[in-house]
């Protein structure tokens, strides 16, 4: 998201090569994500910490489109939801040397004429970032460089820039504090206090219930791994109380190991009226004792109905789209006019950068 003071150079390049039409990941002296002609250099564990990021993002991006189907591209201007939650947008990285300095070519900058059996002619190399081009594009590229540094010396003879402060340059009191818990969210699962929850079957479930020792004991190991459980299904009972839909083992464990808090979907649905979906996981699992878990097919469906009944972004896009119609444009064009360009950018454009 931006705002253009002046364009220094603009022009339509040529297509790309076709070989430069692929996405891939090849493990070599490190990790190299492939997209196009460009390139991005990581550590393993800067990988996989960008591949968790990615994955969970994902998850909460179709989150938001399953509830939103009448979302659509170059609709709305501006940024509608954050993929993992706001502080998601606030948290530095951790897999890295320092937050801002990569794992392989924190600080180089070169700019490589490639042998002539090399795929690729040029390469431009920008930290851990790599573009590929061959040389007739990449005379266009630099010709717009010597050009755009023209125009800013001439630029910034004749005008006054200072910059300006900006949320996004001033989220070290974020990171300095205690922020290690933070991590990339699903929204609309929430952290629920385990002496919230209630059983409908059980009133005192570690005296009460003996569970499967095999399934507890996964359920541990699973924990030490990842220090999170798939999010237990809540129902919300007209007394306001949350009853277990599906989630007893998990319940169970974590009470065994001492949490205070659990992960969970909280439905607007009573326990009576999740009748069908008890029904139905019950003989999933009973499928799945048959086959001596082949399929697992249990396990997937209680990732999957936690997806399908979160409605975390129930009707945001149509929310949105409210100040999109006429009369808020034209607000917006008189707030400008009598405001400036800043104001509507800070309170519009980039409203999701408030990180108060």
């Amino acid at each position: 998201m931006g705002s253009v003071r002046k364009y220094l150079f603009k022009e339509k390049l040529p297509d790309r090569e076709s070989h430069h039409s692929r996405l891939f990941i090849d493990l070599a002296e490190n990790i190299h994500i492939h997209h196009r002609e460009y390139r991005t250099v990581f550590s393993l564990d800067e990988y996989f910490e960008y591949a968790d990021i990615v994955a969970k993002s994902t998850n909460d991006v179709r989150n938001f489109l399953e509830q939103n189907p009448n979302y659509e591209e170059q609709k709305y201007p501006t940024t509608i939801m954050i993929a993992g939650g706001k502080e998601r947008q606030l948290k530095f990285l951790k897999n890295s040397p320092k937050p801002n300095q990569s794992a392989y070519f924190g600080n180089d900058f070169a700019i490589e004429l490639q042998d002539e059996f090399v795929t690729d002619e040029i390469h431009i190399h920008y930290r851990d970032f790599r573009i590929a081009m061959d040389r007739k594009r990449f005379r266009r590229v630099a010709e717009g460089f010597r050009v755009s540094l023209k125009e800013l010396d001439k630029f910034e003879k004749l005008e006054e820039y200072n910059r300006d402060s900006h949320p996004d340059r001033m989220i070290k009191d974020f990171n300095n504090l205690d922020k290690d818990d933070i991590d990339t969210k699903q929204m609309g699962v929430n952290q629920v206090n385990i002496d919230k929850i209630f059983s409908n079957w059980y009133k005192n479930i570690e005296n009460e219930w003996t569970p499967s020792k095999e399934a507890i004991n996964a359920l541990e190991i699973e924990f030490n791994k990842t220090k999170k459980f798939v999010p237990i299904l809540l129902s919300t009972e007209k007394d306001g109380k949350h009853l277990i839909v599906d989630g007893h083992h998990r319940y169970y464990c974590a009470k065994q190991l001492g949490l205070n808090k659990l992960d969970a979907v909280v439905l607007n649905l009573t326990f009576e009226e999740t009748s069908k979906i008890r029904e139905a996981e019950v003989l999933l699992k009973q499928f799945d004792q048959e086959t001596n878990y082949e399929y697992n097919v249990s396990s997937f469906i209680k990732s999957y109905l936690g997806y399908r009944l979160n409605r975390f972004y129930s009707n945001a896009f149509k929310s949105k789209m409210r100040s999109q119609k006429l009369w808020y444009r034209v607000l917006r064009k008189i707030k400008q006019m009598v405001f400036g360009k800043k104001q509507i950018f800070k309170t519009f454009n980039e409203a999701h950068n408030n990180h108060n």
